[in-house]
């Protein structure tokens, strides 16, 4: 085992080198188990054009007496065609809120849907979500906790009622920047004793420490189980917030990038290619610090401004601003990329529109949305305003500008999510996207959760309307096209291409083979040199 993953635990926390000598017994079972992958001792086989991934719930298709993963892999393989070679299953340990993303426990498959060996029948490499940030209320470890076990307590950020009192802890909280406007800590009764968790997201969700051997080392048995379990991609969720230390704002805190690189040195110990992924919906130069030095941190990021600017240029109806932004920002390292995709199961993020459009502009997008039967999410920024974190809408229903023919919503809806897969990176869908969804208002109504809006279950075999097998059918085309063409491989040349401005037009070139594409994001029919494109056209020369 390489001597830095040992002096990373020791700057993370001294008490963290107690772990060592676990990781290393691990780390050689582990390699030992993974000589059966095809890729064993293939590690810098990373990155590939028929690279594209499927992001969905396990439970999302539904077939009464057929388990979940079963209706799942039936839909990769004879609904998608194979054209999706990943899968990301969003959490699916038991959990208790935020549809998952408050696992009571790391390494159980929630019974209901199933159990790992049903999980290890879908034959697609896999993407799991670390959600090592946090952990739910009902968990085994915060429940220790609320017995008044003191050293359970130890596992999270555990403060007393006097300490919480102090004016100058208070303003301290006040310094934390975070995606949501509840408060920082949350009441509890711990034995016979009230005390106050540290709570980022929800009352439900308990921060964990991880400075704690205990908490630490079930995070990498968890992380390590996941990895035995066919995971290819591990997506580590909320990573910006991971570190906590009052006085600071808690955001990107250089230890939170010292644990990412720790993760990723474990990794790099792993004789198969794997890749970690970062999840930091923050503005655009905050989000590429995880890629570090681009060898020791995330080998991937989401591109979280790609959608949003897509989304603007198509509402304004000019691509004058993802030119801009386009020009420099796939200046990338050598082993490093980007997840690209436009919604995703919490909406449309926006932050990462900060610093490049106009405030009125986010303004008017988030009118549109509302206006679309959408919800707007928003954060607490480091003044303590509220901004617009995310739109709570179906990619579709956003797409449904006023007095659009439906010809023209097929192309805006198709030819938007299929650009997203030509532009340097991996592509991404979310589940929805393939089958054109619409709002669902009722699972809104029911829940009072905005982010359900973009959550709907559906019956399996599929029952759709003939314009969401249209949108599945074409979708599933331009998706395998992109995956036969070398031209669209992750680490392939990009460059801008002169248009008019409601025209993002690219080419892309990898081992001598080139591709040009053309989007026309406006409601016009635009001709240029031998180019005409119809509104919301989508061309590949």
């Amino acid at each position: 085992m390489n001597k830095k993953i040992q002096d990373q635990l020791r700057e993370l926390a001294p008490q963290l080198e107690e772990l060592v000598p676990y990781l290393q017994e691990r780390l050689e079972e582990l390699n030992k188990t993974l000589t059966r992958d095809p890729l064993y001792g293939q590690k810098e086989r990373l990155f590939s054009e028929k690279q594209t991934l499927l992001i969905t719930y396990a439970d999302q298709f539904q077939n009464q007496g057929e388990n979940v993963f079963d209706s799942l892999k039936s839909f990769m393989e004879n609904d998608l065609h194979g054209s999706c070679s990943y899968v990301h299953l969003l959490p699916f340990n038991p959990w208790t809120s935020d549809d998952g993303f408050s696992p009571i426990d790391y390494q159980k498959v929630d019974p209901d849907l199933g159990t790992w060996d049903d999980v290890e029948r879908i034959p697609f490499p896999k993407m799991y979500d670390c959600v090592f940030n946090h952990i739910s209320q009902k968990s085994e470890f915060f429940q220790r906790a609320l017995t008044g076990d003191i050293e359970a307590q130890k596992l999270f950020h555990i403060f007393s009622e006097e300490e919480y009192g102090q004016p100058d802890f208070q303003e301290n909280i006040k310094k934390v920047v975070r995606p949501r406007t509840t408060p920082l800590m949350s009441p509890y009764k711990m034995g016979e004793v009230d005390k106050y968790a540290w709570t980022t997201f929800s009352s439900d969700q308990i921060d964990t420490n991880l400075t704690h051997p205990e908490m630490v080392r079930y995070i990498f048995e968890s992380f390590f189980l996941y990895i035995e379990k066919s995971a290819r991609m591990l997506r580590v969720d909320a990573v910006p917030f991971m570190w906590k230390e009052l006085g600071t704002n808690c955001t990107h805190h250089p230890k939170t990038h010292l644990f990412v690189k720790l993760l990723r040195s474990l990794i790099d110990e792993i004789k198969v290619p794997i890749l970690l992924i970062t999840d930091s919906n923050v503005p655009h130069q905050e989000n590429i610090t995880y890629w570090g030095s681009g060898e020791d941190e995330a080998h991937v990021i989401y591109n979280f401004s790609l959608a949003p600017l897509v989304l603007h240029g198509l509402e304004f109806g000019t691509a004058h601003f993802l030119k801009k932004w386009a020009q420099d920002v796939f200046n990338i390292p050598k082993g490093v990329t980007f997840l690209n995709f436009t919604a995703t199961h919490d909406g449309i993020g926006m932050r990462g529109l900060e610093g490049i459009v106009d405030d009125e502009d986010i303004d008017k997008l988030c009118r549109a949305a509302l206006e679309r039967g959408g919800q707007v999410g928003k954060k607490t920024s480091r003044d303590g305003s509220f901004r617009p974190y995310e739109l709570n809408i179906t990619w579709s229903s956003m797409m449904k500008s006023p007095d659009l023919s439906q010809e023209d919503w097929l192309r805006k809806v198709i030819h938007s999510h299929a650009l997203v897969m030509f532009l340097p990176g991996i592509g991404a869908h979310y589940v929805h996207n393939f089958l054109g969804t619409l709002n669902w208002q009722e699972g809104l109504k029911e829940s009072g959760i905005a982010r359900r809006l973009n959550r709907k279950k559906v019956a399996y075999p599929l029952e759709l309307k003939d314009e969401q097998w249209q949108v599945l059918e074409r979708l599933v085309e331009w998706t395998q096209f992109k995956n036969s063409h070398k031209a669209f491989h992750p680490k392939a040349s990009f460059e801008l291409i002169s248009c008019p401005e409601q025209v993002f037009a690219f080419s892309r070139e990898f081992e001598g083979q080139v591709k040009r594409v053309y989007f026309n994001l406006s409601c016009e029919l635009v001709k240029f040199d031998d180019v005409e494109l119809l509104p919301y056209d989508l061309k590949v020369l």
